[in-house]
């Protein structure tokens, strides 16, 4: 569960702590259920229009995200790639 008001997130009755940009990024994604946003879209809501091309960022950032809302880190329930284009947000997979 998101609540963007308070800016928490709970995963399974547990608060899991995000940083600013983690939580940008995750309500981001949770704002387009089941759609593929691409890398270019995802840089520029969160890092803004400069940094379309910092795809290293984004990885580094949803491998974070995975790590903290995903018990098995292995799979990837609810930041689900599309390789090449992007993520897709799967709620409550």
């Amino acid at each position: 569960r998101i609540d963007p008001e308070a800016r928490t997130v709970l995963v399974k009755d547990r608060t899991v702590h995000l940083t600013p940009k983690e939580f940008e990024l995750l309500l981001y994604l949770a704002r387009h259920p089941g759609k593929v946003i691409t890398h270019r879209a995802l840089l520029g809501a969160v890092w803004g229009g400069e940094s379309t091309e910092q795809v290293e960022y984004l990885r580094v950032f949803v491998r974070q995200l995975r790590k903290k809302l995903e018990p098995d880190s292995s799979s990837s329930r609810y930041i689900v790639t599309d390789p090449w284009v992007g993520y897709r947000f799967e709620p409550g997979a």
